[in-house]
């Protein structure tokens, strides 16, 4: 069978679909290699979410077509949201692609790749028509097993104008509650200690299952699994986070008090403009709500810079709205201008220069807040979860329950018999921007809960990327 590499690009949730295909190829006996030299096939899983995303996908595409030269890749195969938007132009444009895979088709993966076999033409497959989101489709995982990402639904029924996704994804598809479980079921079973609960629209969870469910509901089911000791829901649209998911966030025992909540902008204008659906008073409110009922709440959201017809007013709105709210977390995005979404029609464009200005001052403002917060950590002792390991020097990274996987604080350690997926209690000394300083105190702690109150506990973790492991999860609906 022919020997496969595969380049993810993108979202945690690209990620996800990269892992199920790895999984449905292993299963059919494709050997999985982790260097490109040594493929006959390189899958390239691409984002075109921005424009530095489609920059990226385009780069790496042509990078990796060497291989066709240098190596002994016979087929490039280029699959994801970039296949799915621009599959005409990837056909007509780029004579190294091979074949070109749409979203809608991952659980074919196998008998198209048989189908390059002496093939001399470009082999393109793009399904319009979304698949139903509950599978029993094996799955690789890429990431260390003791933390995983765990998607929840597919598709996006917002109408952001500044956003493509629900385009190129669809409507959203919830998976049940049923199957949700089952796989943390065995993804607990195979190590996992933390899920990282992932989709376009995290808090509009069920509402489009023929037995409607709710984000509560699946967090009260998940939170019974044996074996994960950290839930994180990620990407919650401020619209329907009720009363009754804060309240469910605080009660739950391994849902982490951290909400990851992209709110965009703060001023009505923008607001309206992008059409969040949600304007400044109630945005405010519900960050009260959230800070009065869950204690020591770590809040990340992200914003949009640049977007069109941004006043300096406007501007100014957002960065004291930053400044006075003091977030834990903000990452800044400049507005890309993309095509075929109702934002790239818009009068009042901003100049470039415009936009960077406004994202260095946003993120100077930020970096100032993050340190300032950070610095009250240290003396603090802490659970933290060890995500690797320096076997040369002893030292380890590792996350507190106030960092998300991949976007968020680092914890670097120091200290004795430390392990990759084991938590243990630090000192810490010293913090800077983004990352902590510790001293590891207690390397024997499991991490669980302390008899008392969820709402006395302090920070404990999450995770970083390793090395390819291959640890298949069979998933259950």
């Amino acid at each position: 069978m022919p020997t496969i590499s595969l380049a993810s690009l993108g979202c945690s949730k690209n990620l996800v679909d990269s892992e199920v295909m790895l999984g449905q190829l292993t299963r059919a006996g494709y050997e999985i290699v982790d260097d490109h030299q040594d493929a006959d096939v390189i899958i390239i899983n691409t984002c075109a979410f921005i424009g530095p995303a489609k920059e990226e996908s385009i780069e790496t595409i042509l990078d990796l077509a060497r291989f066709k030269e240098d190596g002994r890749c016979t087929s490039l195969v280029v699959t994801g949201c970039m296949a799915q938007r621009y599959s005409n132009a990837l056909v007509s444009d780029m004579p190294e692609i091979d074949a070109v895979i749409g979203v809608h088709q991952y659980p074919q993966i196998v008998p198209l790749l048989d189908r390059l076999q002496d093939r001399q033409d470009t082999l393109r497959e793009i399904r319009r028509q979304p698949l139903p989101t509950d599978y029993s489709y094996p799955r690789i995982l890429t990431t260390p097993p003791h933390s995983v990402y765990m998607k929840i639904a597919e598709g996006c029924d917002r109408r952001c104008t500044f956003c493509i996704i629900p385009a190129i994804r669809g409507k959203q598809r919830s998976r049940t509650v049923a199957s949700l479980v089952a796989e943390a079921r065995d993804l607990a079973a195979q190590g996992a200690v933390e899920l990282n609960l992932i989709s376009q629209d995290t808090t509009w969870y069920g509402k489009d299952l023929p037995e409607p469910a709710t984000l509560p509901d699946l967090l009260r089911a998940l939170d019974e699994v044996d074996g994960i000791r950290w839930i994180r829901p990620l990407y919650n649209h401020p619209v329907r986070f009720n009363n009754e998911l804060i309240q469910t966030i605080a009660d739950l025992e391994h849902v982490c008090n951290y909400i990851d909540m992209p709110l965009q902008h703060i001023s009505d204008h923008m607001l309206t403009a992008m059409n969040r659906e949600i304007k400044q008073k109630e945005t405010r409110g519900l960050l009260d709500r959230i800070r009065s009922h869950i204690p020591e709440v770590t809040l990340r959201t992200t914003f949009i810079v640049g977007f069109p017809g941004e006043t300096d007013q406007d501007f100014e709105a957002l960065y004291d709205f930053v400044g006075d709210t003091r977030f834990d977390r903000v990452g800044v995005f400049i507005y890309s201008q993309e095509e075929h979404t109702p934002a790239a029609g818009y009068v009042d464009q901003i100049p470039e220069e415009v936009k960077t200005e406004r994202y260095n001052r946003l993120m100077a403002l930020q970096r100032s807040i993050s340190l300032e917060r950070n610095q009250h950590f240290i003396g603090r002792s802490i659970p933290v979860l060890i995500d690797e390991v320096d076997d040369e020097n002893g030292n380890a990274v590792g996350r507190t329950e106030a960092d998300a996987p991949e976007v968020d604080n680092e914890v670097l350690l120091t200290g004795d018999g430390l392990t990759s997926g084991a938590f243990v209690q630090a000192t810490i000394t010293d913090a800077v921007e983004y990352d902590l300083v510790g001293r590891v105190i207690d390397a024997t702690t499991d991490g669980r809960e302390q008899p008392g109150d969820k709402r006395r506990r302090s920070h404990p973790a999450v995770f970083i990327r390793e090395p390819f492991k291959q640890v298949v999860i069979e998933s259950i609906p």
